[in-house]
């Protein structure tokens, strides 16, 4: 059940028979002789009944209101049921006493406006409508003739197709029309339940009436619904299709008669092929259908169980569920998250040659507002491993989504959402790793090693002109390209590696371009970062002071962080270093491994220095600059076993020189 509570305001003029409505809707009679105003009334939700049987169900003095909800649809009760305002309150009120009118107003959800006659029927337009637009009062209006027992039936008749048009064409805040009478009790439940469903169900969102159509934002939505539901993608629902949209939406499975009937009512009008099923088209016609026919409860079923609000955007709660992320802790893809974009990718590689081609990933985010941001600020899809036509490869399908649910785990909330994950909420996709730790040794500080993550970030420092963006070329590519382009804007990418043992891992590199000094100095971008990998041009004897000067400038903030120095270009003739201090010696002085000899030519040797990044980010005390190692503990056991052996090897000596030393003495004598 909904909680959302409604706040009706009844209005009109003095004499129409306002306060008679709520008395008799309260006593299901008529009461001859009541106050002039009523007192607020509140009508709990619990009074409603929420089940679905055809008998009749006597429950006191709401008897009448559930009777009038059987009157509909089994689907359209059931998308009622749901949303049964937890409480709806009557405001009763008195058209000279402007002062509270407008108090109320102000507090209102939905008018529920009376007229009895021709006089006050023409105050409508005259007064009542323009008071309220001139107020800035943007509510729905059910607009209630009273007083219909005092109108002969054929009268009656003429009246009810007359009197509405007009005021509905020119006054679109009408939601609904409706003749009643309080002193025979006709048609006043159904004023009440016309109110209700304006707030809960409202048809001005979903229908133009003037037009006759549906509404762009509507039919965009069902659109987006349809595309989901369509589970082969071969633009049309089956009848197991239809059935499962149909017990998302109300709570039972459709039947093979519904489907059919209602194929052939699409095909009526649409004339598209029943055999093929319903078409996009033929759901937008159903769906209008229900809209001309007074049954939008139907439509707003299925809207809402998508998570659809009155103003038709997904609800925020469904796009943004609150996930509680430690500061120093990252988010992951889980097995379920792993398995929802697999079998995206699968389905929507429609050619099935291992790649999405701009065609298929156009049509895979027809449902969300288009490619991340992130994923156009990282240049995607040349942040990732393409297939020979260049085409996203499974491979990197799955590093991208690593890639954005590391540095932006929302916009990867929000994109389940849109793609129609389908478990309760989309954190289920997610993992949280366990905070990083910092740890004290020698009064210098280092971080506690990992264990449970899977994606690491590496920052790629050097030089222009050192090697940096032939390293990533390699890195995703395992080619790269003899022609030199400076990096200005930063560069991302993400590939998964094979470590020692067979384990599999993400890493990404981040080349930051110009804004290398805003990055370094941004503490929650430097806490993002696993490892630093400092290059140098090991051919260029210019290129390994800028990393003396950069550490020496960003001493406070890089001296935590895990490190690895690479000489890169090492198939090239290797030159002293006019460096105030010579890399080896450097890297000696940080207790630090010497710089890792590598080329972008030589494959091998790119493979083990990402091997080598991912050990230090796993385990920062081997790689954390000017830390110095622990002593090697002895091996206490093993020398156990020296001592022992030694033991022996003298026993057996003082025997032999025993044995030598009495056969001495038995020889001479």
């Amino acid at each position: 059940m909904s909680q959302l509570n409604v706040r009706v305001v009844v209005c009109g003029d003095d004499s129409v028979g306002k306060s008679s409505l709520i008395a008799t809707l309260i006593n299901e009679t008529f009461v001859p002789s009541i106050q002039d105003v009523l007192p607020p009334i509140t009508i709990s939700g619990d009074d409603y009944d929420n089940s679905f049987q055809e008998h009749p169900i006597d429950n006191g003095k709401i008897r009448t209101i559930k009777k009038s909800r059987r009157n509909s649809s089994r689907k359209d009760r059931y998308a009622v049921s749901k949303y049964i305002p937890n409480k709806t309150v009557i405001i009763d009120t008195v058209s000279s006493d402007m002062t509270l009118l407008q108090k109320e107003l102000k507090r209102a959800d939905v008018i529920w406006l009376v007229y009895s006659d021709h006089y006050t029927y023409e105050r409508i337009s005259l007064h009542w409508m323009p008071m309220f637009r001139s107020m800035g009062v943007n509510l729905p209006i059910v607009l209630c003739a009273n007083k219909s027992d005092l109108i002969g039936k054929s009268t009656l008749k003429t009246q009810n197709s007359d009197e509405f048009v007009p005021l509905i064409k020119e006054f679109k805040e009408i939601e609904a029309c409706i003749r009643c009478s309080a002193k025979t009790n006709s048609n006043v439940v159904e004023a009440f339940y016309l109110c209700q469903r304006a707030v809960t169900h409202p048809i001005s969102p979903i229908f133009d009436s003037k037009e006759g159509n549906l509404k762009p934002a509507a039919i965009s939505a069902l659109k987006r619904v349809f595309f989901l539901c369509d589970t082969d993608q071969d633009g049309y629902l089956n009848f197991n299709e239809l059935s499962d949209l149909h017990k998302k939406c109300f709570g039972i499975e459709a039947t093979e008669d519904e489907y059919t009937s209602i194929k052939v009512a699409i095909a009526q009008k649409l004339y598209d092929n029943e055999d093929s099923g319903i078409s996009e088209d033929g759901f937008i016609l159903l769906n209008k259908i229900y809209a001309e026919t007074g049954r939008h409860e139907t439509t707003w079923g299925i809207l809402r169980a998508f998570h659809y609000t009155n103003s038709l955007s997904l609800s925020d709660k469904f796009l943004f569920p609150k996930l509680d992320v430690n500061p120093n802790s990252s988010v992951e893809l889980s097995p379920s998250g792993y398995r929802f974009f697999v079998d995206l990718f699968i389905k929507f590689d429609k050619d099935n040659d291992g790649g999405l081609n701009e065609q298929e990933l156009s049509t895979l985010f027809r449902p969300t507002p288009g490619i991340p941001k992130l994923w156009q600020e990282s240049h995607f899809p040349s942040s990732i491993v393409c297939n020979e036509e260049g085409y996203v490869s499974l491979q990197g399908w799955l590093a991208q989504w690593n890639l954005t649910t590391f540095l932006d785990y929302k916009s990867t909330l929000v994109y389940l959402a849109y793609l129609g994950f389908n478990e309760d909420t989309s954190i289920k996709a997610l993992k949280i790793t366990k905070p990083r730790k910092r740890r004290q040794r020698q009064g210098k500080f280092y971080r506690q090693n990992v264990t449970d993550r899977n994606v690491f970030n590496c920052f790629v420092l050097g030089a222009p002109k050192s090697g940096k963006s032939s390293l990533l070329e390699s890195f995703l590519r395992g080619s790269y390209s003899e022609l030199y382009s400076p990096t200005i804007q930063p560069r991302l990418c993400i590939k998964d590696i094979e470590l020692r043992g067979g384990k599999q891992c993400y890493l990404i590199l981040e080349e930051l371009g110009e804004l290398e000094p805003a990055i370094l100095e941004n503490k929650q971008r430097l806490d993002q970062c696993d490892v630093v990998c400092y290059c140098y041009d090991s051919s260029d004897p210019e290129s390994f002071q800028y990393l003396i000067d950069l550490r020496e400038k960003y001493a406070g903030s890089l001296d935590e962080i895990p490190c690895v120095f690479v000489a890169l270009k090492a198939d090239s003739d290797k030159q002293q270093q006019r460096a105030d201090v010579q890399p080896e010696n450097y890297t000696r002085d940080l207790y630090l491994g010497s710089p890792v000899h590598i080329s972008s030519a030589w494959s091998s040797s790119v493979h083990e220095l990402f091997i080598q990044l991912v050990d230090a980010a796993k385990v920062p005390s081997s790689a954390t600059p000017g830390l110095e190692k622990e002593p090697e503990t002895p091996d206490y056991e093993n020398l156990k076993h020296v001592v022992m052996a030694g033991g022996a090897i003298t026993v057996m000596t003082l025997a032999c020189v025993w044995i030598w030393r009495s056969s001495i003495q038995s020889s001479h004598s």
